[in-house]
């Protein structure tokens, strides 16, 4: 990457920024171009230039978070940390990814594009769960997850455990001991024993 589009993408990413804080905080429909110009330091034509309108920005800023989002996650569930570690940064990735925006506005933004939506349903029903069967495989060879437990019914488990913690209402009330207590649970249930390595 040359020093031109070095420039070009940190530009970019500043629009995205002040645009996704700004949409997330307002809605799209009360933010206009300006506003987004000014918070990101650029002139309005250099939004235009790039991504040709208000809903072309919206659809790429959100595309492009997500995409960065699920590649840290490929990139640490690839990694070789033993699996209570892996777990524990998994859990905490998503809750600072969450507590970066508003929740509910942004689910409302991904609703609101069929694009978005369509880009989401193909990384759920494609990469993710390839990802999660890494995942699963990784923690029944290092004894975390019972080996008879079927992949699918272990999909549906983790997938369950994901839906709750994107509960906006969950969101507010989680820190540090909470997340633990739902880690032990997740992985040893109400009977079994918490996970200590790696955990402190």
């Amino acid at each position: 990457m040359n020093g031109y589009e070095r420039r070009t993408k940190q530009k970019k990413d500043k629009i995205r920024t002040a645009a996704l804080e700004l949409f997330c905080k307002y809605g799209p429909d009360k933010t206009s171009i300006n506003e987004i110009a000014q918070q990101a330091g650029v002139s309005p034509a250099s939004i235009f230039n790039y991504f040709g309108s208000k809903e072309g920005l919206m659809k790429d800023t959100i595309i492009d978070l997500l995409d960065s989002s699920w590649k840290l996650r490929e990139e640490l569930w690839e990694s070789e940390l033993p699996f209570p570690e892996l777990l524990k940064r998994t859990v905490t990735m998503k809750n600072e990814f969450f507590d970066t925006i508003d929740l509910s506005n942004f689910l409302a933004l991904i609703n609101s594009n069929p694009e978005i939506k369509k880009h989401i349903d193909d990384f759920n029903q494609k990469r993710y769960p390839q990802l999660v069967r890494k995942f699963i495989e990784k923690g029944r060879r290092e004894g975390y997850i019972r080996k008879e437990i079927s992949f699918e019914a272990a999909m549906i488990y983790l997938t369950m455990y994901q839906e709750l913690l994107q509960r906006p209402e969950l969101q507010q009330k989680i820190n540090n001991e909470l997340l633990k207590e739902l880690l032990d649970l997740m992985i040893y249930g109400l009977a079994g024993q918490p996970v200590h390595d790696g955990m402190e």
